[in-house]
């Protein structure tokens, strides 16, 4: 057990130390979530932009990109993750996360 923490501190580590150093979220390169956990409860793939919204609340921020619809920023402080939830016709069609800080610009230019 304490090697699999090593491991993940590790992994966390050195995830966050090459952050720092992309240019800009390869957002299409990511892993995709099946769900994501906030404030107000547990969202995922299918579910509506008004029900995400409801429990989550109003995004950091709102990006764009072509092959996707909106895609909506949220940011847990204490995790220094930023959550990218992408929208289609109203409705939920992917969720990936990513070692960022929400005072780095480079975490909000999607690519």
């Amino acid at each position: 057990m304490i090697r699999n923490m090593l491991y993940l501190g590790v992994t966390l580590a050195l995830l966050m130390a090459f952050a720092g150093k992309s240019h800009s979220i390869d957002f299409r390169s990511l892993a995709d979530q099946s769900s994501y956990r906030c404030s107000g409860g547990v969202v995922a793939v299918g579910d509506s932009d008004r029900d995400v919204r409801a429990k989550c609340g109003d995004p950091l921020e709102i990006g764009r990109r072509q092959d996707f619809g909106p895609i909506w920023i949220y940011y847990h402080e204490q995790a220094t993750f930023m959550y990218y939830l992408a929208f289609l016709n109203g409705k939920l069609q992917r969720i990936v996360g990513a070692p960022c800080s929400a005072d780095d610009p480079e975490c909000f230019d999607l690519r």
